[in-house]
């Protein structure tokens, strides 16, 4: 059942955030309606064009007064790996510009997308030789090393999880000292596992986004289509390796929202609960 207007608060290491696409509305509007409700709010700049203004943007600020942080998605658009050197550059250009803006929010982390191709989905990794891959490291080291010298930041730029194993991508993030953004969501959707996550790259790890993928096969759904036993599995064991940044509900309609919070309230509320059952019955 969902509890409309749940509001999580917890003693979690971590904190649980929503997305600034929940309602119908601008990111003044949504933040308005979120903070209080949750502990940070990802601000989704999809589109390199029509930013908030810096009248906006300082209301933005003033509103993180309720508690939350901010985290910022830079553009789609933003091709960091291409092939086509111009289109590589440009995608630079979007990503400094946007963090530039931001930074005044002192978010969290950025996030950012590597695509194999220059889009999600379409490049397939089995088609690329080493050489490809090599490649490609290239290109994306050139990127997001020109994007930590322009920004002067490193471990806040978070390259999220797409729809390819993130071992291909490590050996860049390792080198340039970056963070990363886990989309679990996407790797429940593609049917890969977290050991990798949690173990070799869990110093990096600042952000982890979380939803659902629905009959269709449509991701960024409700937790309603997560089974139960793998949510409770996934929160409990970022519990236990103390996981202490943000955990993202990457849902985009206030339905989604509702359900998935008030689910992962209950869900670490029972946690919670048998934790100190064992407690007690060990003392």
């Amino acid at each position: 059942m969902v509890t409309k207007n749940t509001t999580y608060a917890s003693d979690t290491s971590f904190r649980l955030g929503a997305t600034s696409f929940v309602y119908p509305g601008d990111w003044r509007f949504n933040v308005e309606r979120l903070a209080g409700r949750v502990g940070d709010i990802e601000l989704l700049f999809f589109e390199a064009a029509g930013m908030p203004t810096p009248q906006e943007f300082a209301h933005l600020a003033s509103l993180a007064s309720a508690g939350h942080s901010y985290t910022v998605h830079t553009p789609l658009s933003a091709s960091l790996a291409s092939t086509d050197e111009a289109r590589r550059l440009r995608g630079i250009e979007e990503v400094v510009d946007v963090i530039q803006r931001t930074a005044g929010l002192d978010p969290h982390a950025w996030i950012l997308h590597v695509y194999l191709g220059d889009s999600e989905g379409d490049t397939n990794p089995e088609g690329l030789s080493e050489a490809d891959l090599v490649a490609w490291r290239a290109r994306a080291t050139r990127a997001l090393a020109e994007i930590a010298a322009r920004t002067g930041e490193n471990q806040r730029l978070c390259v999220e999880s797409l729809d390819y194993d993130y071992r291909l991508i490590a050996p860049v993030i390792e080198a340039l000292d970056l963070g990363v953004a886990w989309d679990i969501g996407h790797d429940l959707r593609d049917g890969r596992t977290s050991e990798f996550m949690l173990t070799t790259l869990l110093p990096r790890l600042k952000v982890v986004q979380w939803h659902g993928t629905d009959p269709d096969d449509r991701d960024h759904r409700s937790l309603r289509f997560v089974p139960r036993a793998d949510a409770l599995a996934f929160l409990q064991a970022l519990l236990d390796c103390n996981f202490d940044g943000v955990v993202t509900l990457e849902v985009f309609r206030e339905a989604d929202f509702e359900e998935s919070l008030t689910i992962a309230s209950e869900l670490v509320a029972k946690i919670t609960a048998n934790a100190r059952t064992r407690e007690s019955r060990d003392a």
